[in-house]
C-alpha cells in the first residue's frame, strides 16, 4: 500500500513538471515493474534500453539504490543495429526507435518480456507512455502482456489507460 501511495504521488507531482523528464520515466518504469507478475526472476532483473542514453542513465541511478523482487537491477544499452535483448525482462523502446518495434517483437515473441514504448499508436507494446507535454500517462495493453506470460496487477490497471 505504501508503494502504491508513492507511485500515485509521483504521478500527481509529474503532472506539474515539463514533459520528457527521464527521471520520472525511470521511476515510472521501476514502479510499473513492481506491478507485473514475472515468472522467472532468478538473478538480476534486466532492463534493456533502446535509443535513449538519458533514460538509461536514470535507470542505472535507480539500480544502484534499489532492487526488484530481492534481486539487483541490471540496465543494458541495446544498440539499434544489434538489438540484443536476450535475457531482458523489460525492453524500453524510445520514440526515435519506434521503427524497430517489429524487430524487437519478433525477438521477444512469446517470451516473458515486457515491451514499453513511448510513441502513441505503436502496436505490439505492453505499455506505452503518452507524453502530452503536460503530464506522462501510459496505456496498458493487457492482452499483449498476457501473450508474454506476464500478469498485470489490478493496481497498475487502475493507474493506466487500458487498451485492447
Amino acid at each position: 500500500m505504501k508503494k502504491l501511495l508513492v507511485f500515485l504521488m509521483l504521478f500527481v507531482l509529474h503532472k506539474q513538471l515539463p514533459a520528457q523528464n527521464y527521471k520520472f520515466q525511470a521511476l515510472f518504469i521501476y514502479n510499473i515493474s513492481q506491478r507485473i507478475e514475472w515468472p522467472d526472476v532468478n538473478n538480476a532483473f534486466v532492463i534493456g534500453v533502446v535509443g535513449t542514453k538519458e533514460l538509461q542513465n536514470e535507470l542505472q541511478a535507480i539500480a544502484q539504490k534499489r532492487q526488484l523482487f530481492g534481486h539487483p537491477i541490471e540496465v543494458r544499452e541495446v544498440l539499434p543495429s544489434k538489438l540484443d535483448v536476450e535475457g531482458c525482462h523489460l525492453v524500453y523502446l524510445a520514440r526515435t526507435m519506434s521503427s524497430k518495434v517489429d524487430q524487437v517483437k519478433s525477438l521477444i515473441a512469446s517470451k516473458p518480456v515486457l515491451l514499453i514504448g513511448e510513441k502513441p499508436g505503436i502496436e505490439g507494446v505492453g505499455i506505452n507512455f503518452i507524453d502530452n507535454s503536460k503530464k506522462i500517462e501510459f496505456e496498458i495493453y493487457p492482452q499483449t502482456i498476457k501473450a508474454h506470460k506476464l500478469n498485470v496487477t489490478s493496481s497498475l490497471m487502475s493507474l493506466g489507460i487500458v487498451k485492447n
